[in-house]
């Protein structure tokens, strides 16, 4: 599914599939008249359109693009070396992290190797005042704390020492991540809109991950 949202500053911001991106840089020619011209600027590749609108893509996954690779002068052919780029074998640790539930897994070649999943309950906030609503803090407090250190457990049995290209984090898991054990760990890259933490969704991630995000402006 193609994931639109708006952009700092204007404009809009694509999610594209890297299988997917030869032929977005295609219809995006199409649709505006032919590529006036593209270059790499930045850690983004820059086609402008001859009818105005511009496209700055970058890599998910981490910053910086091959820039030699965006010179050849057809940039179909470019975006099918980027596509074949971000395609190449790499093994994604990913952490995700939502109200009490938490994922970690390493994924290689589209499958998890090995992961943890874990589901806590974690109390709402409440309506209640006085003593009650101190009683309810209190117990939401504890629950919280308890979650989150399950979840720094299995953070580190899963990731504290495996070997992987670059870690992806989803939703609030920094708190995950200040356990001194884990401290060698930087997130390449953080997705903060995810779906509740499953085994599934580490997959999803993780191919999310690889794929580019694209600024239109008109």
């Amino acid at each position: 599914m193609v994931k639109i949202r708006p952009a700092s500053g204007g404009g809009r911001i694509v999610e594209v599939e890297p299988e997917r991106l030869p032929r977005w840089v295609a219809n995006f020619a199409a649709r505006n008249g032919g590529i006036a011209n593209h270059h790499a600027e930045g850690d983004a590749w820059t086609i402008e359109s001859n009818e105005g609108p511009s496209a700055s893509v970058k890599w998910t996954l981490a910053d910086g693009l091959p820039s030699a690779w965006l010179l050849d002068d057809d940039p179909v052919k470019a975006a099918e070396h980027l596509r074949d780029y971000a395609l190449e074998p790499r093994r994604i640790a990913v952490l995700l992290a939502r109200k009490g539930a938490y994922s970690v897994g390493i994924v290689e070649d589209g499958r998890v190797k090995v992961s943890k999943t874990d589901t806590a309950y974690v109390q709402g906030t409440t309506k209640a005042g006085g003593q009650s609503q101190q009683r309810f803090a209190r117990r939401r407090e504890g629950q919280a704390k308890a979650a989150e250190k399950r979840a720094r457990e299995a953070a580190f049995a899963v990731l504290g020492n495996a070997d992987f290209d670059a870690l992806v984090t989803g939703g609030p898991a920094e708190g995950i991540l200040e356990d001194p054990r884990l401290a060698k760990l930087k997130p390449t890259t953080h997705f903060g809109d995810i779906a509740e933490p499953k085994q599934a969704l580490l997959t999803e991630t993780a191919y999310r991950a690889i794929g580019f995000e694209v600024r239109i402006t008109d």
